[in-house]
């Protein structure tokens, strides 16, 4: 028996061509944005923090504390030690000592590489 071909709709045609149009790009502003000038006085800031580090180092010895901050240089920052009043002990410091070492053993090498090179 002949194999009759499936009777249907019609296949649909496929267009490859595109039928849609292209948008527009919106054109970017390549222009450089201009620099913010702003104008920090370092050392008005070290002056201002200073003098809130000797205000809090005050407080703290006037309310009976073995509490005490200072700037490390080689740390870049405060240090907040807590002492037993009595004994003196250190109880805890902040950055702890073997960090605040660490940051003068990299400073002195620092110095040294830099004389070296120099």
């Amino acid at each position: 028996m002949p194999v009759s071909p499936v009777s249907g709709p019609p296949q649909a045609r496929i267009s490859l061509a595109p039928t849609a149009t292209v948008a527009t790009v919106p054109k970017v502003d390549l222009t450089p944005i201009p620099k913010a000038d702003i104008k920090v006085d370092v050392e008005k800031i070290k002056a201002q923090l200073k003098q809130a580090i000797e205000k809090m180092n005050e407080v703290a010895r006037d309310g009976g504390r073995g509490l005490s901050f200072h700037m490390d240089s080689a740390v870049g920052g405060p240090v907040v030690v807590v002492k037993n009043s009595t004994t003196g002990e250190v109880i805890r410091q902040i950055p702890n000592a073997e960090a605040v070492k660490t940051a003068h053993d990299i400073e002195r090498f620092r110095s040294i590489f830099v004389n070296k090179l120099v």
